[in-house]
């Protein structure tokens, strides 16, 4: 594929990529992302959670007791972050353009592994209904 025209399936990522650009959902959560990162307030307020919950886990896990005090501060921080509707939003967001990442390598890796297109059920595993997902 190191040639200078393009390959078949080099055809096929453009008009997904293009698929994913036009996507709802996915302008709707990139749309929430650049929010955030917009607002230098709220990116403060997220840098201050995810060091102070740093520091946090360096305390447990090297046995150093942590105060109450410094418990109490740290859940009062992560409170206000996830008050914070742009941080919340951004949460989201991640969560939401990580699922069309994994979906993508999920269907592509599947179909490297079989040399087909893979169905549904190989690619998620089969737990839906009737395979006891617990919905009847």
């Amino acid at each position: 594929m190191s040639t200078c025209t393009q390959t078949a399936i080099e055809e096929k990522l453009h008009e997904l990529c293009a698929a994913i650009v036009e996507d709802s959902e996915v302008q709707a959560a990139r749309a929430q992302a650049e929010a955030f990162l917009a607002d230098e307030g709220a990116m403060a307020l997220y840098r201050q959670v995810a060091r102070a919950g740093q520091e946090y886990e360096q305390k447990h896990h090297s046995g150093e007791p942590v105060t109450e005090a410094e418990s109490l501060a740290f859940q009062s921080l992560q409170q206000k972050a996830q008050a914070n509707p742009l941080i919340a939003g951004f949460m989201e967001a991640q969560n939401s353009l990580q699922e069309v990442a994994n979906l993508v390598s999920s269907y592509v890796g599947k179909t490297l592994e079989k040399g087909r297109v893979p169905t549904d059920a190989e690619v998620f595993g089969g737990g839906s209904c009737g395979t006891g997902c617990g919905c009847h």
